[in-house]
């Protein structure tokens, strides 16, 4: 059986019924890169609340003025999540007239989607961390309050840094820090059981130009393209506010991933 996360460019499917860690990350466009973030993170909320999975958010960075958002971190809990959602990592590219401006723009967004197997344990040893407290900053920058309760922490022995400044309360944000220095100290062993080819697949997916995308929304002609695995359909606006669209076209690039699956292993016969 494959206990690998599906990360990058490829699906790779996993048998884990737990509860994944999903990234939403602004790429390359600017502000209509971090628009583009916030209207993925609202289809995939609607999705997660139909299916009746938990929704915790980590962490979420606003980029300026709006309801843009730079990046966002939240664990999904719930039955087959990691089958939901498992391909939607990598890079998305939209194309579209932002609401100020009369032109298209194309600009992308990074999703990752990491899911632990369940035998991967990692245990962070508390001597390892390094851990400061701020005061919390609002959109735009303000202080949304005078109390140092904005956590930052440092996993010194892997030089990996988080924040988070969600609650209101310090000792809660450092649990929320906690779990996502758990989440990447478990992306980084499962980095080691990927091949030397899948992780060339994986950087070249994080570093979101244009042209390393994965899928495409083309608001113009109305099409989801999904490159991958040659997968299309119409009707953008009810795939971004209707569950039941969005689950349907991922049925419909998961049964092209099985064939191509399929048809790899025919030929290695």
């Amino acid at each position: 059986s494959r206990d690998l996360i599906t990360m990058g460019s490829s699906g790779i499917n996993a048998e884990y019924g737990g509860d994944i860690l999903l990234e939403i990350r602004a790429a390359t466009g600017g502000m209509e890169s971090s628009m583009f973030c916030h209207d993925l993170k609202t289809v995939y909320h609607n999705v997660a609340i139909s299916k009746g999975y938990s929704w915790n958010v980590l962490e979420e960075d606003f980029s300026g003025p709006g309801s843009g958002i730079s990046k966002m971190e939240v664990e999904i809990s719930g039955a087959d999540v990691f089958g939901t959602f498992q391909f939607e990592a990598g890079v998305h590219r939209v194309q579209r007239v932002p609401v100020n401006d009369t032109r298209i723009h194309t600009s992308t967004a990074v999703v990752l989607v990491t899911a632990k197997p369940d035998d991967i344990h990692v245990e962070i040893n508390p001597e390892d961390l390094d851990i400061t407290y701020t005061t919390a900053r609002g959109p735009g920058g303000q202080f949304v309050n005078r109390i140092r309760s904005k956590c930052l922490m440092k996993h010194k022995p892997s030089g990996f840094e988080t924040s988070s400044q969600v609650h209101r309360i310090a000792e809660q944000n450092m649990r929320e820090c906690l779990k996502k220095i758990h989440h990447m100290l478990m992306r980084q062993e499962l980095d080691l059981r990927l091949s030397q080819s899948e992780q060339s697949k994986k950087k070249q997916a994080l570093h979101g130009d244009r042209s390393d995308k994965m899928r495409t929304y083309n608001f113009k002609a109305d099409k989801i393209i999904d490159h991958r695995y040659k997968v299309s359909a119409s009707g953008i606006i009810p795939y971004f506010s209707d569950p039941e669209t969005f689950l349907s076209f991922h049925k419909e690039v998961s049964l092209a991933w099985q064939l191509q699956e399929l048809s790899q292993l025919i030929e290695e016969l």
